[in-house]
């Protein structure tokens, strides 16, 4: 049975500056928001220990967190989630390296799906922005009406994200 790590969890949110400062002073994490969306890339400063993440604005006016889960095969994966009660929120996705998907389980909780390629080594989702990514930190994705979302290395433009829909 394959090992399904979680690699990367995001934090979306109406006033996402607010939300950077708020957990970059209560916890002390480096959050970098050099990119043309303001994305803070989350460096939790633990050298190996937990995962780091993103904080990015929402899309559609609603706050949301969620974690991503690696996966050898995202649509087999889908396939699992709809024979155990749960559903396809948005398929799998190829951007930049990355496959990428996103289900809801049975009570609704939306949770994102990503199959690294070309030696990535850490899923880094966030909101759908671009943005700079080194190394340890990796590719992003993004979610709209609460539950799409799109991951890339170099952030997608809002008018793709607002194209994914939940089922």
């Amino acid at each position: 049975m394959p090992k399904h790590p979680v690699t990367h969890f995001e934090v979306n949110a109406r006033d996402a500056k607010a939300q950077q400062k708020f957990y970059a002073d209560l916890f002390g994490w480096g959050i970098d928001t050099n990119n043309p969306q303001d994305y803070g890339i989350i460096d939790t400063k633990t050298k190996g220990h937990g995962i780091n993440g993103g904080i990015g604005a929402s899309q559609d006016g609603r706050n949301w967190i969620t974690f991503y889960v690696e996966t050898p095969d995202p649509a087999q994966t889908l396939s699992k989630v709809e024979r155990l009660g749960g559903r396809t929120v948005m398929p799998p996705m190829d951007m930049a390296g990355l496959t990428y998907a996103l289900f809801a389980d049975p009570e609704g909780n939306v949770i994102g799906l990503a199959k690294m390629t070309n030696g990535q080594q850490q899923s880094q989702p966030t909101n759908g922005a671009k943005a700079a990514t080194k190394t340890a930190k990796k590719t992003s994705t993004a979610r709209k009406k609460t539950t799409a979302r799109k991951k890339t290395t170099a952030r997608a433009s809002s008018t793709r994200r607002r194209t994914a829909k939940r089922r």
